[in-house]
């Protein structure tokens, strides 16, 4: 099950596409399975993803609430569209990203597990 709210499916769609995205191109170019077999170009991809993640989660949830106020009590309260995924805010996947981004590269280096 996928929870989210607003614009927060797109914190696993822009991974996803841009991933096979670049597989297909860099594939397509330096032949088979190159970006599966490379070290840094997926970790590359999961980068890329992060900052993209982080922008688009900033902006969309900087925008300003509409303000409604109580007539009985004079009290202001902001309606105020959020965008989240699994209940984190959408920017801070940014940073998820990018540590699955350095987990994925360490574990390409061996540094992470080892085969025997």
């Amino acid at each position: 099950m996928i929870i989210y709210k607003g614009w927060g499916l797109l914190v696993l769609l822009f991974p996803l596409i841009l991933s096979w995205t670049v597989s297909f191109f860099v594939d397509s170019y330096y032949g088979k399975d190159f970006y599966k077999e490379s070290e840094w170009m997926m970790p590359m991809v999961f980068v890329v993803s992060s900052i993209v993640v982080y922008w688009i989660g900033r902006d969309l949830n900087s925008k300003p609430g509409k303000i409604l106020i109580d007539p009985e009590t004079d009290k202001q309260y902001e309606l105020k569209e959020t965008h989240t995924f699994f209940w984190i805010p959408f920017q801070y996947w940014g940073f998820v990203l990018f540590g699955v981004a350095v987990w994925i590269y360490l574990a390409n280096l061996g540094l992470i597990y080892h085969q025997t």
